[in-house]
């Protein structure tokens, strides 16, 4: 199975018309099963993910700005899958941040996670979780960012005790030094832990700074490669995230 994560930096408004046929065009080329898309708040960002042939495409709405005219993409989640869906549910996250800080702009769209569940051939019945935590700004954690991880991982362990195979699979705002990134590590395996050499040389492209703190990680360890989405051609990249994609194998 083909993974693909990315924060397609949905609110710059300027660059989109250039941004996102570059996006759109490697999804097509990598042509995963499942992609984990964070900030497609508007109905731009919708409209071109809906326009990839051969997946199916779930997301829910708010009733805001306008309602039924201009209506924003609950927590800028949108999860494109191959298999037809099962079932689709967004939840949003009790705590959603500060409105005197950065954290306001979280709060006004609202923070949650996108739950997608599928058949898949070889890994059965999978519990995709789509997710954008919190932005801490000036810190590793706070009360908002830890409410959350609390929140979520709550709902992974219900999941795994049902016997799903779970992916996990977002921009979730912490580092791996963070204290938080063991508590998924306990019950989760993290798909992209073979990047961390590859952070350096990614950033030595002088395309823009980046911390690592997008994810895939998977309720199973499994033969995992994982890679960024990048193609020299590009001049530019075109998010303020490198995607990211695993392909992970069951063991034989």
């Amino acid at each position: 199975m083909r993974i693909m994560t990315w924060n397609i930096y949905g609110a710059s408004f300027g660059d989109r018309n250039q941004r996102f046929p570059i996006i759109k065009g490697a999804i097509e080329t990598a042509q995963p099963d499942v992609v984990c898309i964070q900030e497609a708040f508007f109905g731009k960002s919708r409209k071109m993910l809906k326009s990839i042939e051969g997946y199916h495409v779930s997301y829910q709405t708010n009733w805001y700005p306008l309602p039924g005219i201009i209506e924003s993409t609950k927590g800028g989640l949108v999860t494109l899958t191959k298999a037809k869906p099962l079932e689709v549910n967004y939840y949003p996250y009790r705590a959603q941040g500060d409105w005197f800080s950065e954290q306001r702009w979280d709060r006004l769209l609202g923070k949650g996670f996108l739950e997608t569940i599928i058949n898949d051939k070889e890994f059965g019945r999978v519990t995709i979780i789509n997710t954008h935590k919190v932005c801490t700004y000036t810190k590793d954690t706070d009360q908002y960012l830890e409410s959350q991880a609390d929140q979520l991982l709550k709902r992974i362990r219900r999941q795994k005790e049902n016997g799903d195979f779970i992916i996990v699979a977002g921009d979730m705002n912490f580092q791996r030094r963070s204290k938080l990134y063991p508590q998924f590590k306990e019950i989760l395996h993290d798909t992209t832990e073979g990047l961390h050499d590859a952070v350096e040389s990614f950033r030595n492209l002088h395309l823009f700074e980046y911390k690592t703190i997008d994810y895939i990680f998977t309720g199973n360890k499994y033969h995992c490669e994982p890679a960024y989405v990048y193609h020299k051609t590009w001049q530019k990249y075109p998010s303020d995230h490198p995607g990211i994609m695993v392909e992970i194998k069951p063991d034989r």
